[in-house]
């Protein structure tokens, strides 16, 4: 633990550490109950792992839900809350959660976000679950770089796992992912050539103007906080780094962690997440600081089981980085037709369209055999893939990486150039083929859940997820576990948003918000959306409790 300096460099009320969605919560929310805020954030840009995400707002029961004609009810929306936490959720947390989301997303708007419904876009397991409807998701409008001023080549303009300058509602009226080549790519580069955002790079660009340009909360980038500062039992500020020295901020109030988990710390990853690999999507400033500055004041840790959170498999495309590191791709071409997932022995072993369903089956264990049999999943398509559908940012036509993809002209050849089963995969095709010329997946039913269909299906298809493979050459790629920075351990808070200490009394000072603090409000389950909902919440209930006025 660290003591105060003589002297301070900087003195605030409250200190967010961070710039994401609960970061920037925290700093509207404690700078409109009058307090002095300040934003320290690591990267060089602002916007936090938000920015690279989807930018879908998880909100039940929400005000914009007549507009598009859904009723919903609190009752129904704490059903599937409770379905999706699968009884690994802390009741005292989920209950604050429910009790303030519609106040904290309220004050959102009136900050100057701008939502709307996405309209048909289905809960998870819709219509299965209980509770579960469609229309529950909020995105914002498009949102114009320029109006960022100095901030706009210092926010994240755009993720490269979305495309650019697409709302919610053109992705689903042009086809979806499935349908990429026919978008109308000239509107979508006039947008990316005037910086008009979209997805989680607009949703913070709203957040980025609400905060630092309209509220002048100052932010400074490239300024890590290495330790916390402590008087006694008592946060009281931290040490970052800036131009290459100490960085002393003292706060008054206290200090909000919100800088995510660990996904680039591949030690802690593999540990907590129950992996023998982990890889990541996000940017690479996401390396455990969370539960470093946590564990070094003494706070406890938490976790759900890593079985179904927000973790996918995929790959890298030989060369492709981003912020100097390779940058890796969740494999969604299996929700498309004429794709499917095999393991070693080349059988199918899950709803491929479904990553709810595949993240368990992966990690299943062999007892007998000390192994885990669906472990590495490899994709496997065909040419009828490849004439319409895209391989990460490979289009129809374009020559595909020897590095990464296997191509033979037999079933059998490309087992064996895999290290899988021969027989087994082409036993697998043969059977699968059968139904999926008729648009059946009797095994594991994919086509099943509407929210895959919507994502990544074909509705020229009848089953929008199924496609024979029969047409040579065919393909395949190895697998890799790849997470999106959505982790199952955390720090301990209570239910004012406050760390935990390991003896169970409330560390004076210190909050956190996000995935900085484990999910129990969740539990055992994940959604797109949800964690957004969960950073905009905590957010507003620790930026009202650190600075005296607690919801």
């Amino acid at each position: 633990m660290a003591t105060p300096p003589a002297q301070f460099d900087l003195e605030v009320d409250v200190v967010a550490v961070g710039s994401g969605l609960g970061a920037l919560m925290t700093a509207l929310t404690a700078h409109e109950a009058g307090r002095q805020v300040v934003v320290l954030e690591k990267a060089p840009k602002l916007g936090g792992l938000c920015a690279y995400g989807g930018g879908e707002v998880f909100c039940p029961n929400g005000p914009r839900m007549a507009e598009i004609g859904v009723e919903d009810t609190a009752e129904d929306a704490r059903r599937y809350v409770d379905f999706l936490a699968a009884g690994y959720n802390d009741p005292r947390l989920t209950d604050r959660l429910a009790a303030h989301y519609l106040d904290a997303i309220a004050a959102t708007e009136r900050a100057g976000v701008r939502w709307h419904p996405v309209e048909g876009l289905p809960d998870y397991y819709y219509p299965d679950a209980p509770g579960s409807n469609t229309g529950r998701y909020l995105a914002v409008d498009l949102f114009n770089g320029a109006d960022l001023g100095e901030w706009q080549q210092k926010t994240w303009a755009s993720s490269p796992h979305l495309p650019p300058g697409l709302t919610h509602k053109e992705m689903y009226a042009w086809g979806g992912l499935a349908n990429v080549t026919k978008w109308d790519y000239e509107v979508l580069g006039e947008r990316v050539v005037n910086d008009q955002r979209s997805f989680g790079p607009g949703m913070m660009a709203y957040f980025v103007k609400a905060a630092v340009l309209d509220r002048g909360i100052p932010a400074h980038v490239e300024t890590p906080v290495r330790e916390l500062l402590t008087d006694g039992e008592r946060v009281v500020g931290v040490r970052a780094e800036k131009d290459g020295r100490d960085f002393f901020v003292r706060a008054r109030d206290g200090v909000v962690l919100a800088i995510g988990g660990y996904d680039h710390n591949k030690a802690m990853a593999t540990m907590y997440e129950n992996m023998p690999d982990w890889n990541s999507a996000a940017q690479p400033y996401f390396e455990g600081e969370n539960l470093i500055l946590g564990g070094e004041v003494g706070a406890a840790v938490a976790a759900v089981p890593p079985t179904n959170l927000g973790m996918f498999f995929g790959y890298n495309i030989p060369g492709e980085e981003h912020e100097g590191v390779p940058l890796y791709r969740s494999s969604w071409e299996c929700g498309c037709p004429h794709a499917i997932w095999v393991n070693k022995r080349g059988q199918r072993f899950c709803d491929e369209s479904f990553y709810k369903d595949y993240q368990p089956r992966l990690r299943e264990w062999n007892g007998k055999t000390q192994t885990q049999d669906n472990l590495p999943p490899f994709l496997i398509f065909d040419q009828n893939y490849r004439d319409r559908y895209p391989l990460g940012s490979y289009m129809p036509g374009m020559e595909l990486p020897e590095e990464l993809v296997t191509q033979a002209d037999t079933p059998r050849a490309l087992a064996e150039k895999l290290g899988i089963d021969a027989d087994g995969l082409e036993a697998t095709l043969t059977h699968y083929n059968q139904h999926a010329a008729k648009g059946e997946d009797p095994d594991f039913q994919s086509g099943h859940y509407p929210w895959t269909v919507r994502l990544v299906g074909d509705d020229s298809y009848p089953n929008p997820n199924v496609g024979p493979l029969d047409k040579a050459p065919y393909y395949g790629v190895r697998l890799v576990p790849v997470g999106v920075g959505i982790n199952s351990h955390g720090l301990r808070t209570n239910e004012h948003g406050q760390v935990l200490h390991v003896r169970g009394h409330a560390i004076p000072g210190f909050y956190a918000v996000g995935m900085s603090a484990c999910p129990l409000d969740l539990g055992g389950g994940y959604q797109s959306g949800t964690s957004n909902l969960r950073a905009i919440t905590w957010g507003y209930i620790a930026g009202h409790h650190v600075s005296g006025k607690p919801v």
